[in-house]
């Protein structure tokens, strides 16, 4: 699913009490105020679906075609899906068959 096909569902969930235009913006501002807390390093969690945090990936280094390079260490978002989320994934989904 795409964010237009998302705003599609929750406008349609919410039976016109918003209209998908009224969605859409709902949904513009909660992906920016997800971005302002990432940038000031702040933790966000919706208990029991996932949780938004930074990390710290170190620098790295190495020779690719004959030529060295590196980066340097950064601030990068995580996002991590809570055991319960996978679990009822895995209950709804069943057993992976041979791939």
């Amino acid at each position: 699913m795409n964010k237009n096909q998302i705003t599609t569902v929750v406008a349609n969930k919410l039976q016109n009490t918003l209209s998908r235009h009224e969605v859409q913006s709902v949904i513009d501002v909660f992906i920016e105020t997800i971005k302002e807390a990432l940038q000031n390093n702040e933790k966000i969690t919706f208990k029991g679906f996932l949780t938004f945090t930074t990390q710290i990936v170190g620098a790295k280094s190495g020779v690719s075609f004959g030529k060295e390079w590196s980066t340097k260490s950064r601030y990068a978002p995580k996002v991590q899906f809570s055991k319960a989320l996978k679990e009822d994934i895995a209950k709804k989904l069943g057993e992976v068959k041979n791939v």
